[in-house]
């Protein structure tokens, strides 16, 4: 037999349960839909973001895959406008940098390696490793070592653009055998002598642009004072672990570029023109090499007439006898990354995430890689009929090459200026290289007594 006051206390019991429930639910509901509505609010809201680089739309590998992959990004980010400028590499370098030094950075730039620690200390900059530790597939798409430029402890301080070698000699093989060099210089005093036959036959032996500073020290010393010092020098000095610029194997580097300007191994306008002017004297068949990067694969495929295209072999600096590094070492590396202003937050910086992680992915490598190029990503599905003859000749050249630091990517700027400035003079002859290395020494202890 039921007891009523029992029936009615459950009854009361159920109704208030179903109360709390009830009030749950809208409790649930009420905080949801704020959230749903911001999520929204950002799908809709149009955002606008500066982007400042050095990516000329000139057919080269690198340049192909940035524009695909920017395509890309727009397309599937319609709320999202670019506004980007595109300078050479040269004005690119200078702008970034006064841009930083007034505090006006884009949202979106390139940095290079010796950038980011004033960039960093100056907090224009942050660690990107929360936006790649939430994206593993991401960040385990690219290829070792290629954060290490970009790296200070275990800070991930840009996005690499690429990973390739500062540091190759394309030569014309039939210039050479006109002038009694049937092959390649196999040790540096073979190369001085192969330097005196192109001269001989009224060739300029190495044709460089130097104009930019950058480029003896980047694709020509970096290379050759690591063959005299061996790399352990070079960690050395860029750890402040006791090795000097004084130092008889560096100087022996310096006097060894001096020597070939008093050979007039180079075109006399050296520090008149660019890299990419130097290009045009090889072209012509008046030069019969040039010192550049991998960078320039692409190009000289895109440039060079037919016939120097097809004559056109690759090397790497020959050894030294006598010198400390090994002989199979070009400079190299990531060199430089995409990155984005520290004073980005909300969508905005989502936004530019997401930009860089466009900027890294398969739509970017791949026609990059299918170019001649070298993407910080793993790419293994790829059309490799794509790739050019001097492409294929890179690989094979690759097999046996080993990246060692390029010193304007790992020393401060203040100590590459003196050393770029300084090998200008060099050129011209206002300096000894006993001096410059001194000059060299000198800034590099004056920040070190800051």
């Amino acid at each position: 037999m039921k007891n009523p006051r029992f029936v009615k206390r459950v009854l009361a019991i159920l109704v208030v349960f179903g109360l709390m429930l009830s009030l749950a639910a809208c409790k649930k509901k009420a905080a949801q839909q704020p959230q749903q509505s911001s999520q929204n609010k950002n799908i809709e809201e149009k955002i606008t973001l500066t982007f400042t680089h050095m990516f000329t739309n000139d057919g080269s590998a690198i340049s192909t895959g940035f524009y695909n992959a920017l395509n890309e990004y727009k397309k599937s980010h319609p709320n999202v406008t670019i506004k980007q400028e595109a300078l050479s590499h040269d004005t690119y370098e200078t702008k970034i940098k006064t841009l930083a030094a007034g505090g006006e950075l884009p949202d979106v730039f390139v940095i290079k390696g010796s950038m980011v620690d004033p960039f960093y200390n100056n907090n224009q900059i942050v660690p990107l490793n929360d936006a790649l530790d939430s994206d593993m597939a991401w960040k385990n798409s690219f290829v070792e070592g290629a954060f290490d430029d970009f790296k200070r402890g275990d800070k991930i301080l840009g996005i690499p653009i690429q990973v390739q070698p500062t540091s190759l000699i394309f030569y014309n093989k039939q210039i050479f055998k006109e002038a009694g060099i049937n092959e390649f210089p196999k040790d540096w005093n073979e190369f001085k002598d192969a330097v005196k036959k192109l001269r001989s036959k009224g060739y300029i032996p190495i044709t460089a642009g130097n104009k930019g500073k950058w480029l003896v020290e980047s694709c020509i010393l970096s290379t050759l004072g690591d063959r005299f010092t061996g790399t352990e020098w070079f960690v050395s000095i860029r750890d402040r672990k006791g090795s000097k610029f004084t130092d008889p194997e560096f100087v022996n580097a310096l006097r060894a570029i001096d020597e070939l300007v008093k050979m007039k191994a180079f075109n006399t306008d050296i520090n008149s023109l660019d890299n990419n002017q130097q290009r045009t004297l090889y072209y012509n068949k008046k030069a019969a090499m040039f010192f550049e990067g991998g960078w320039a694969i692409s190009l000289v495929t895109n440039e060079a007439p037919k016939d120097v295209l097809d004559a056109t072999e690759l090397a790497i600096i020959p050894p030294v006898p006598g010198g400390k590094g090994k002989p199979n070492t070009v400079s190299g590396g990531a060199g430089w990354a995409f990155q984005i202003n520290a004073k980005l937050d909300g969508s905005k910086k989502n936004a530019a995430l997401e930009l860089l992680k466009a900027l890294s992915s398969y739509a970017y490598s791949r026609p990059m890689l299918e170019k001649g190029g070298f993407p910080a990503t793993k790419v293994t599905n790829y059309d490799e009929s794509k790739l050019s003859t001097l492409a294929k000749k890179y690989q094979q050249l690759a097999k046996n090459i080993k990246y060692v630091p390029v010193y304007d990517v790992q020393l401060s700027p203040g100590v590459i200026e003196v050393m770029n400035s300084g090998l200008q003079d060099m050129i011209i002859g206002t300096i000894t290289p006993e001096k410059l290395a001194q000059k060299i020494q000198q800034e590099y202890e004056r920040e070190a007594s800051k």
